[in-house]
This record gives C-alpha cells, structure tokens and sequence, in this order.
C-alpha cells in the first residue's frame, strides 16, 4: 500500500544512484499534470510537476509513474542493448510494467518485462536485473548453468540480490 504523501512536494525519491526532489509548480490548468526533469543549482535532480490541480494523490502518483516508467522504457533498454551484445543474445520487446512481487522477467519467446521501479534503485542492481533477464535467453531457468552465466558477466551478481532482498519493501511501497 501506498503511504499518503509519497508524491507530493518536496518528497525526495529514490533515482538511480542519487535521489530526485518532486517539485509542485501551480499553474491553473486543473485538468493535466506536466512532468519534465530539471537539474537543480546543487546538481541534484528535480522531477517537476506542473498543474491546477489540488490535493489529488492518485492524480500526482500516476503523472509521477508515467514519466518514470517513459524513462526506465528508454534507460533499460539502453542497458539491455549493452549487454545483449556483452552475452550475444536477443530479445524481442520490451515492456514496463508495474509488477507487485517481481523486477523483471522473460518469455521463451524473447519478451522482457521491466518494473518501473527499478529506475529507484541504484544503476548496479538495475544491471543485475538486466542481466539476470538477459541470461534466461540462454537458460529459461534457475540452473547452476544460468547463475554461472549471470556470474560471467556480472561477479558481484550475489551482492545486488543482497541488496534487493534487503530494499525490496522500502522500494515497493511507491
């Protein structure tokens, strides 16, 4: 569940290896929210939303999540270029989703889906997740085969799922 308040002005997110500040911009079209991103004079991030519209959660969360699942389409799929080439495998599509218990997955037809929330993580486990996708193209399973393949590429493999199983609740709350 999602706890009141987590889109509003002023909340500072998780993003990537920083954190991105949403900031409210009133204007008076009370019917659409614009999101842009802007870099802030400190060098941090600020994701602002520009709107009429007045104490409307569900209305910020979902202008909130539209533009971060329009970044992680593009952000993602750049990662998944990268190493699909690395691992010289293809893969058909991909979606981004908001998934409640998974980060990703692959179909043995080559489609890729991707939570958005990924994009709250830290850039090393975004590429474990990639990764580990990726390595289904090879082993549509969980094998010694598949883990040794993720290994290949990614060493430290052990040290994001630590990670993931340590911020998996802190992350999904959004």
């Amino acid at each position: 569940m999602i706890r009141n308040g987590i889109y509003t002005d002023g909340r500072i997110l998780p993003f990537g290896n920083g954190t991105i500040c949403l900031k409210r911009i009133r204007n008076r079209d009370d019917k659409h929210i614009r999101i842009y991103r802007k870099h802030a004079e400190d060098g941090s991030y600020l994701l602002c939303m520009v709107s009429g519209i007045e104490n409307n959660e569900p209305a910020y969360r979902a202008a909130v999540t539209g533009w971060f699942r329009e970044y992680a389409r593009v952000h993602l799929k750049e990662k998944a270029d990268f190493y699909a080439k690395e691992m010289q495998v293809t893969f058909n599509r991909i979606a981004i989703k908001e998934q409640k218990t998974r980060w990703g997955s692959c179909s043995s037809k080559g489609n890729i889906n991707f939570n958005w929330k990924l994009m709250l993580m830290p850039e090393q486990i975004q590429d474990y997740v990639v990764v580990h996708e990726l390595a289904h193209r090879i082993q549509m399973n969980h094998s010694e085969a598949f883990w040794q393949i993720v290994e290949s590429i990614l060493p430290e493999y052990q040290t994001c799922i630590q990670w993931m199983r340590k911020h998996e609740r802190e992350i999904m709350q959004y």
